[in-house]
């Protein structure tokens, strides 16, 4: 039964993703631009997932697409670095809305969508109807990603060769993070929220010990010159994902602890167990208490 409803961070995540949409048609948005060298950059509103473009001579290649009404604005931005080129390729990092909404607008104009499999998968299912408890918008055939990638696929283009890994079970089950070697820069979607508490999407294959372990990974496959482009907050280094892992182990443990004495998600609750962290870690789409609940539904697939 709990696989076919949402949890209450899931249903969280979406609401955050309206109110967001919601709140730039009524008062404007900034993209800010940084240029990270070798014909790339990251665009991010702090609206939705940060984008990257690699630009160059052979064209435009962008990871993750935002949501349709902040597309064409990312659109306009991505053309003036770029000579007013459409671009032709995008890579969506994992499934969520606020990654892949953009993908018709692009696909529309020419573009080739890549993907895991699994997150054509999962746009083609009703499970983001449950998720967001309505109707779910409409999907055009140009929405879905229409070349699948994983492990040891590449990107070569413009310079730069992007080498894409596929981290199973983690913030979702499809996610995907990119290493541009020539330039030294990770795109690495949503397995890192730079200084603040994840998104650990359990009900579409996400799991907490997957996530840390795409962390890890990500941590592999970087060094210390390394810049990474986080799904979520600023441009960060090793020491940022570093952070990150310490902070979700030392979590994990202490509600681990909690759940081995027989102790229900309420009562942990009230016991405010990770308060030490909230300072630092917590924001406003995952609050500490949010953080608590989904290690507590990580270890036992209950949501009381």
């Amino acid at each position: 039964m709990i696989k076919k409803i949402a949890t209450l961070a899931t249903a969280c995540f979406f609401s955050f993703t309206v109110w967001a949409e919601h709140h730039d048609r009524n008062k404007g948005f900034d993209i800010k631009v940084t240029d990270l060298g070798h014909g790339l950059f990251q665009l991010r509103t702090d609206r939705s997932g940060n984008v990257a473009v690699l630009v160059g001579p052979e064209g435009v290649f962008m990871i993750d697409t935002q949501m349709e009404h902040l597309v064409q604005e990312i659109d306009s931005a991505q053309k003036k670095l770029s000579g007013n080129r459409d671009v032709e390729l995008v890579l969506n990092t994992h499934l969520h809305r606020d990654h892949v909404r953009g993908n018709a607008y692009f696909a529309d104009k020419g573009a080739q969508i890549m993907a895991h499999p699994n997150v054509r998968k999962y746009l083609e299912s009703s499970r983001a109807i449950v998720a967001l408890k309505r109707a779910a918008p409409e999907v055009k055939p140009t929405y879905l990603p229409n070349i699948g990638v994983s492990t040891g696929s590449t990107v070569s283009m413009n310079g730069q060769t992007g080498y894409l890994y596929h981290t199973p079970n983690a913030h979702t089950d499809g996610d995907i993070f990119i290493h541009f070697k020539e330039a030294n820069v990770i795109h690495a979607g949503d397995l890192l929220f730079s200084g603040r508490f994840p998104f650990i999407d359990i009900d579409n294959g996400g799991s907490v010990a997957g996530y840390i372990a795409g962390m890890e990974k990500v941590l592999e496959v970087a060094d210390e010159n390394t810049r990474i482009i986080a799904g979520h907050g600023p441009i960060s280094s090793e020491t940022h994902l570093e952070d990150s892992i310490k902070m979700l182990n030392e979590t994990h443990e202490i509600i681990k602890a909690q759940v081995d004495k027989g102790m229900s998600l309420k009562k942990i609750k009230q016991l405010n167990p990770l308060k030490d962290y909230t300072a630092k870690w917590e924001w406003a789409f995952i609050t500490t208490d949010l953080m608590v609940q989904t290690h507590y539904y990580d270890l036992t697939g209950r949501l009381e």
